[in-house]
């Protein structure tokens, strides 16, 4: 098992090599990045996906204000059990179910952006393909962002908007997403400062109905996350962060998501609130 997880892991770092090389080779206008992240839960929008750890690559290229981001999540352990009717006779665990999705790569998301700065504001336009290989089904979201440079703690205002899984409910989903930061420097080569940030999400009936069962519009999710940059040189770096994470809303608490295959998974708002964090590893040009 551990050996797959590896080998599916270097497949996916060698093909974003593959494409960060490409870019590299064409005009000094092109960039490219790459990374690595570790983390002890996976976490969306509040919502405690993966009770356990992951691993989590991403690439990203860009060129002239639009770019292209392919971010995957790895289970690691067997938090989440795969479900049976998609198990092929001599997978691990299609007997008993015993290794349920450690090692597979669990999503597999796709982004098409175009950001553009201007004197005091930045925005965002993009597209995200979700992908889930194990339950074979996909959603798409469109979205657009405004980031405020010129005011302090630079914040950033962000809308969803899903036009796919939630468009039978009566409203689409829709979740809005404001956030804001501060970096505190340091006079030092290695950690040059501490990185601040937090966020504050609201969903409509729509994104609720799908994910909760409730038509519960209002505040959905806050977070608060502390990250220490760690420099190597000009292109290489590491970073470590901790972050705690919230639902809000009673009725949003008390329903998240509870996967019937897991009897032994805490139930309710034991869910509603997390402290969880991870370590990365980035290269970019």
């Amino acid at each position: 098992m551990r050996s797959k997880i590896w080998t599916r892991t270097l497949g996916f770092v060698v093909l974003c090599g593959f494409l960060m090389g490409t870019a590299m080779a064409q005009e000094s206008t092109y960039s490219a990045s790459g990374d690595v992240a570790l983390v002890s839960k996976y976490m969306w929008r509040g919502q405690r996906l993966t009770n356990d750890w992951s691993l989590q690559p991403s690439m990203t290229l860009g060129a002239n204000g639009f770019s292209f981001n392919a971010w995957a999540s790895m289970d690691l352990t067997a938090a989440n059990n795969a479900p049976p009717m998609f198990l092929l006779p001599g997978d691990p665990g299609a007997a008993a179910g015993a290794d349920g999705l450690q090692g597979r790569f669990t999503e597999i998301d796709y982004t098409f952006s175009y950001d553009r700065s201007f004197d005091t504001v930045s925005v965002g336009v993009g597209t995200i393909f979700y992908t889930f290989p194990e339950r074979f089904s996909t959603t798409t979201e469109v979205y657009g962002s405004i980031a405020f440079d010129a005011v302090p703690l630079a914040p950033t205002v962000t809308v969803y908007f899903d036009v796919d899984e939630t468009v039978n409910n009566d409203s689409a989903g829709t979740y809005f997403l404001i956030s804001a930061g501060r970096s505190i420097a340091f006079n030092n080569n290695i950690f040059p400062g501490l990185d601040l940030s937090g966020s504050f999400g609201v969903a409509n009936g729509g994104f609720t109905k799908f994910y909760y069962g409730i038509d519960e519009a209002g505040p959905h999710d806050a977070s608060i996350t502390a990250s220490l940059p760690i420099a190597i040189n000009d292109n290489w770096s590491m970073g470590v962060w901790v972050t705690y994470s919230g639902l809000l809303g009673d009725g949003i608490r008390a329903s998240q998501f509870q996967d019937p295959r897991e009897p032994g998974r805490p139930t309710g708002a034991t869910l509603a609130d997390t402290l969880w964090g991870g370590f990365s590893f980035s290269l970019s040009f």
